[in-house]
């Protein structure tokens, strides 16, 4: 999600202040899954499990000049 405005500052120049949030809703979001089962495990199977996720909740601000 973004959320942007920009500010005129006279004729020549405009500044943008901007604000992004990524993963907003702080989901999990899977990036790896195990495939894989030992057999000589026994019963604990691990495969279908998650084993790495992506990032949490992150927000990231800006200015931008233009001329």
């Amino acid at each position: 999600m973004r959320v942007s405005r920009r500010i005129p500052l006279g004729e020549r120049f405009k500044i943008d202040v901007i604000a992004d949030a990524f993963n907003l809703l702080n989901r999990t979001n899977i990036a790896a899954v195990n495939q894989l089962c030992d057999p000589l495990a026994g019963s604990t199977c691990s495969a279908g499990q998650p084993t790495a996720s992506y990032d949490a909740r992150q927000f990231q601000f800006a200015l931008k000049l233009s001329w």
